[in-house]
């Protein structure tokens, strides 16, 4: 038993060792080192002012070829039928109140009314961009592009009357009467002395701009211009009616006069 254990003992001793080698940790390559994205101010001002677009040159506004500005005649003429529309009803009405006599004026202010919402509104809009004074002077108003401006235009226009007629209003009853206390009358106030600017810039923008006659609507809606037309042979009902009358002032020499820029 001694001697089979000896040689079971020798052949495992004999018997040769599984050696296992241990795989190597792989061997990490150091970072790229990164560059500073930090930039100096002046090649951050050079990347802003490269990205900066040109400005494109402006255009300027000048009265559009084939158009030929109204003359003296035609302005005087158009002005005078537009605030006898417009306006013409309040004149009776201020010297029957200037003269004491005891009446009622309400009729009189709503017809004035119906008749400028009916020259400054309807007329524009829904009779070819022109007022009652426009077609009788054979004139209409266009903008630099040759078209006919935005009914806005006209009733803002047409409104300048309105506007200096409650300015001097509430300049003479504060000048009579002091500047009120009640809070209702200091706003009234305040609305008829602002009402004024428009006019007031109107007229100094107009005489500053006497070679392009552009005042300030006129500036405002882009560039617009009084112009000459011809008689419409589409014109039908009353809007012929205004022809004719056109006719009436043309054969009278009121329309042809030196011409001017409006």
């Amino acid at each position: 038993m001694g001697l089979l254990e000896k040689a079971s003992n020798i052949q495992t001793e004999e018997e040769p060792k599984t050696v296992v080698l241990k795989t190597p940790r792989p061997v990490s390559e150091p970072d790229p080192i990164k560059e500073s994205k930090k930039t100096s101010k002046k090649e951050k001002k050079a990347r802003r002012t490269k990205r900066k677009k040109a400005k494109a040159p402006r255009e300027q506004r000048t009265l559009p070829d084939g158009f030929e500005v109204a003359t003296t005649g035609q302005r005087i003429t158009r002005r005078v039928c537009d605030f006898a529309v417009s306006y013409g009803w309040s004149v009776p009405m201020l010297a029957v109140t200037a003269w004491g006599s005891n009446f009622n004026p309400t009729p009189f202010v709503m017809l004035g009314l119906a008749l400028i919402i009916f020259n400054l509104y309807f007329m524009p809009r829904y009779a070819g961009n022109r007022s009652v004074g426009n077609w009788i002077s054979r004139t209409r108003y266009v903008n630099s592009r040759g078209q006919a401006p935005i009914w806005v235009y006209m009733s803002l226009k047409g409104l300048t009357t309105v506007f200096v007629i409650l300015g001097f209003m509430t300049l003479l009853t504060l000048t009579s009467g002091g500047f009120p206390t009640s809070t209702s009358g200091q706003i009234l106030s305040a609305v008829g002395l602002i009402l004024l600017i428009p006019p007031l810039l109107d007229y100094t923008m107009y005489k500053l701009r006497k070679e392009s006659g552009q005042g300030l609507w006129d500036s405002v809606f882009g560039g617009v211009w009084l112009v000459r037309t011809v008689k419409s042979t589409e014109a039908k009902g009353w809007l012929k009616r205004l022809e004719a009358i056109g006719d009436f002032t043309e054969s009278k020499g009121w329309l042809a006069d030196q011409e001017t820029k409006d």
